[in-house]
């Protein structure tokens, strides 16, 4: 079998999508890859995986990266027999005349609950949707497979060692839907020891007057002296997950890589989201009234409680959402 992954960037030090890079390095381990983003930053892929620019990057309009899209899927079309286009629908839609003419078997990555009209339209043209969850995908899906996040428990482990019992974190872009005010209202509440680290960037207009709500809300409860926000690079994150004592998570929407990863460094994630009730235990499990209690409660276990705790969290992530069960599962379905 030989791949073609089509994404939206290659870039290892991007907010969101800087985990993908480790993806396609871990199916380069299995089959040959060929990439076509539609912008490529910094990154350190194998030789072997040859990554092909759509030029968003260098600005490209949306017409300039399609008609280089169309050209590169039947320049390198003796390169790949199966495709895997990942949370861009409409790149399906788009490669489907090629892809049909060619006999390729496309396949699509999707985990975004509320859909869309593209969605609707590119699975009909997938052999398979691949999501993390049932949850993330909306509606009836026929050729769904669910084959976990894909966490990368070698970089994402535990480290005792490093452990603030004092820092507290949310991670997640400033955005309504991470409901950042709910978890501020939480914190108030917890010891006037513990700090909380924001870990998170803004993107759009509606983002920035987010972090201006946001600031205002931390200023009104008492609370700038506790509370620190800022971006937090990729290849940190895992250091600021095992120094982490706990994580705080109100998000809206699917299940959140985050919540994952957390739990993958062994650090405790008390949630409100609807997605992460199903991974987390009933301790870490709480309500926008309750996320403070249950908050108190984690931070109050004895060693030998809180050592149990984080060993059922890395056993949920390690058996359900590996990166490489994961990685493995699709190409095993993809042949």
């Amino acid at each position: 079998m030989k791949l073609l992954i089509v994404t939206q960037k290659v870039d290892n030090q991007d907010p969101i999508l800087g985990f993908f890079c480790g993806w396609i390095a871990e199916f380069a381990q299995s089959v040959p890859v060929t990439v076509i983003a539609q912008s490529v930053g910094q990154h350190t892929l194998p030789p072997s995986v040859n990554v092909l620019s759509l030029g968003k990057e260098s600005g490209a309009t949306k017409l300039q990266q399609i008609a280089r899209f169309w050209s590169r899927i039947w320049a390198e079309r003796l390169q790949y027999d199966r495709v895997f286009v990942h949370m861009t629908p409409i790149w399906v839609i788009l490669g489907a005349p090629v892809w049909v003419l060619l006999r390729k078997r496309v396949h699509l990555w999707y985990e975004i609950k509320r859909g869309s009209v593209k969605f609707a339209i590119a699975k009909r043209f997938a052999c398979t949707v691949f999501a993390a969850t049932s949850h993330g995908v909306p509606g009836h899906v026929s050729n769904l497979r669910v084959v976990g996040h894909g966490i990368d428990t070698v970089v994402f482990h535990p480290d005792a060692a490093k452990r603030d019992p004092n820092l507290i974190v949310a991670v997640g872009r400033i955005t309504q839907v991470k409901r950042y005010d709910v978890i501020l209202d939480a914190f108030a509440g917890l010891p006037s020891s513990c700090r909380l680290k924001i870990a998170g960037d803004t993107i759009t207009h509606a983002d920035h007057d987010e972090y201006a709500r946001l600031l205002k809300r931390i200023a009104a409860r008492w609370l700038t002296g506790r509370v620190e926000t800022g971006w937090v690079s990729p290849d940190r994150m895992p250091e600021l997950l095992q120094r982490a004592t706990l994580m705080l998570h109100a998000s809206e929407g699917g299940l959140d890589k985050v919540v994952l990863q957390s739990m993958a460094c062994g650090c405790p994630v008390v949630s409100v989201s609807e997605a992460a009730q199903s991974v987390l235990p009933e301790s870490c499990r709480a309500t926008a009234d309750t996320l403070a209690m249950q908050a108190a409660k984690i931070l109050a276990l004895s060693e030998a409680e809180r050592q149990k705790l984080e060993k059922e969290l890395c056993s949920v992530v390690l058996r359900d959402h590996d990166l490489r069960r994961c990685i493995a599962s699709m190409i095993a379905y993809m042949q």
